[in-house]
């Protein structure tokens, strides 16, 4: 199941139920991903303050958000929003859950561009108007299609990830 997909379910051991206590508690891997992540909304007021996350926990996010992304609109919509301020980040935290192939789909999308980018997001729309041409715009639909193969089980590693440092979570 997709992370989109799971967004959508309508199940009460999820919603309305972010604490912690509960989310250990949670034995399906989605759920508990899905809940996680909820947690790690509110606990960055959805995205307005990551510093408040531990190393873990902002690799955890920073995959979480590009998949949301990606499944809702794509590489080009992650990048022109407030979430491609992760951009330079997105490969090393695919490497690090163990998501060697969609670290690999990031690096491309990223190379799309030929240069750095900039975390900060007027200037990166800036950099991204500018660059837009259909080449780009080829790639990115590339990448789209090869993340939404899902080669790496997402939901799996991030849990593998969440596990193995599960003291940084909190």
């Amino acid at each position: 199941m997709k992370l989109f997909d799971m967004f959508k379910k309508k199940n009460e051991v999820i919603k309305g139920n972010d604490n912690m206590e509960h989310i250990w508690k949670l034995t399906d891997t989605n759920d508990f991903v899905v809940a996680m992540t909820e947690h790690l909304d509110k606990k960055t007021n959805y995205g307005e303050d990551v510093s408040v996350l531990s190393e873990a926990e902002r690799i955890f996010y920073i995959t979480q958000t590009l998949e949301m992304e990606v499944n809702n609109g794509g590489f080009s919509q992650f990048f022109y929003n407030s979430s491609g301020n992760f951009s330079n980040e997105l490969v090393s935290a695919f490497t690090m859950i163990g998501a060697n192939a969609t670290a690999a789909i990031c690096q491309k999308a990223i190379s799309a561009f030929g240069r750095d980018i900039p975390v900060d997001k007027d200037e990166r729309e800036e950099m991204l108007d500018k660059l837009e041409s259909d080449e780009i715009d080829r790639i990115l639909e590339e990448c789209d299609g090869a993340f939404l193969d899902y080669e790496d089980n997402l939901n799996e590693l991030n849990y593998n990830f969440v596990m193995k440092n599960k003291e940084s979570f909190i």
